[in-house]
């Protein structure tokens, strides 16, 4: 399993595949990009003629390329109806949480452990853009995005060189992609202010204290994913 980092948003022409990769390469990332940006959502199939047109590359690349999508949890592939974008199962939701619980505390943990100027300066920017949208008709941006910037702001903050290879950063956009619809404005703003508390741990310095406000965060996802309705998940 593979992770890959959000950005800052990008300007289209910066997102731009190089000539130099290869062409499974190029479908790779053409499939991450439009997750980000919305063109592909849990659920849609993806075409391979349409990729192809797209991209310019042969149906092998792209087979290729979506098998190992399969492999790093972010595509089904299926005999007889192709591929598609991933969609959990409740089960497999509450599972992957439980993962993420772990890494995120760790994350929090090490950011708090390495905090200096510099590093606070750029961890409260991410929150501060973040919190934009606790008013869900203010802000410039998806919230998706940018709340992936902050957990990639705490990464480097942290300095640990080998977590954001570990951390499935486009499952957890996925799963986010997959519950969003279905979360309220009051929901949004509890977030909010769960990542305040998360930032003023981490900003203390003190490692405990922000792994604490991390499970904390963690614990009332659980409890929202519960919440859900069974629409909101693939059926066991």
């Amino acid at each position: 399993m593979s992770g890959r980092q959000l950005k800052a948003p990008v300007k289209e022409a910066d997102e731009a595949a190089s000539d130099s990769i290869s062409s499974p390469d190029k479908v790779v990332d053409a499939i991450y990009r439009g997750i980000l940006t919305g063109r592909f959502v849990p659920g849609q199939k993806l075409i391979e003629v349409d990729l192809g047109l797209s991209l310019g590359v042969s149906r092998g690349p792209i087979r290729e390329a979506l098998k190992r999508l399969c492999a790093e949890g972010v595509i089904e592939l299926t005999r007889h109806r192709g591929g598609y974008i991933r969609v959990l199962t409740r089960k497999e939701a509450f599972d992957f949480l439980e993962v993420l619980e772990v890494l995120t505390s760790f994350i929090a943990r090490k950011a708090a452990v390495a905090h200096n100027a510099q590093t606070a300066a750029s961890v409260r920017e991410a929150f501060e853009m973040l919190a934009r949208f606790r008013d869900p008709l203010g802000g410039d941006g998806p919230f998706l995005e940018q709340r992936g910037y902050f957990y990639d702001t705490l990464m480097k903050a942290g300095g640990n060189s080998q977590i954001a290879s570990i951390v499935p950063v486009m499952r957890i956009h996925l799963l986010r992609l997959q519950v969003e619809p279905y979360y309220s404005s009051a929901d949004l703003r509890n977030r909010i202010d769960e990542y305040a508390a998360v930032t003023d741990a981490v900003l203390s310095g003190d490692p405990a204290l922000a792994e604490r406000a991390m499970r904390r965060h963690m614990k009332q996802m659980h409890e929202r994913f519960a919440k859900l309705p069974d629409e909101a998940f693939a059926q066991e």
